[in-house]
């Protein structure tokens, strides 16, 4: 017997990830809908349902998965370096990178977020890199959380971070009275070009923080600093 007596067949899975990306790239996570969704592949909302029995939220769940799989992926083929810090940076890199491709992606992961099988691939790895410098368990989740927190937030904004905006944001700086705002008035010619540029400034504060958090750990691993 067929899988789908009835109605249509289904339809390729990879393809309804690739326009419920678009379908967020377009308008954030309210105009991820079934019937939205459905309309854009050609299809009908109970087709989508037989594929995603619960409705919105099962897609959002393996879409976040997807997302995670393009992040395991890209990691995997990209130079990390040796050291663990760097490791860390440069996957804090990567992974934001990936996000920042798909606008509002990010937005996948902004709630607690129960792992798949690549999630939890991704998550298993950070902390036993983490775990390799000395820090406690505790401490390596909290990094790992912080970190994650960190992409996010700011993936979450580069959605809608524009030339245009930024450009009207530095605009009204400007008008503003030197005597009055003397601090504000002068960093304006040295504000970040982007959000991506502001989020490497973070990471790389945060991994200040991080490395001397486990230089302070007793029984750091050997050979975990230069």
């Amino acid at each position: 017997m067929s899988e789908h007596p009835r109605g249509r067949p289904p339809l390729p899975v990879d393809g309804i990830f690739t326009e419920a990306l678009a379908l967020l790239a377009e308008g954030g996570i309210a105009t991820l809908g079934m019937r939205a969704l459905a309309r854009r592949l050609g299809s009908s909302t109970s087709t989508l349902y037989r594929q995603f029995p619960g409705g919105k939220d099962e897609l959002c769940t393996r879409l976040a998965e997807h997302m995670m799989s393009k992040i395991v992926a890209a990691l995997a083929h990209s130079d990390l370096g040796g050291r663990w810090d760097i490791v860390v940076e440069r996957s804090a890199v990567v992974t934001f990178d990936v996000l920042h491709s798909h606008p509002h992606s990010a937005s996948l992961f902004a709630g607690q977020v129960r792992f798949g099988p690549m999630g939890l691939t991704r998550y298993e790895r950070s902390l036993g890199l983490l775990m390799t410098t000395g820090l406690s368990a505790s401490d390596a989740a909290a990094a790992d959380h912080a970190l994650a927190r960190l992409i996010v937030g700011y993936a979450l904004q580069s959605a809608e971070d524009t030339e245009e905006s930024r450009a009207t944001v530095i605009e009204y700086y400007r008008t503003l009275d030197a005597a009055q705002f003397p601090a504000v008035t002068t960093v304006v010619p040295a504000l970040p070009e982007d959000v991506r540029s502001e989020f490497l400034f973070a990471l790389h504060t945060f991994m200040i923080g991080l490395r001397d958090r486990a230089d302070g750990s007793p029984g750091v691993a050997a050979g975990a600093h230069p």
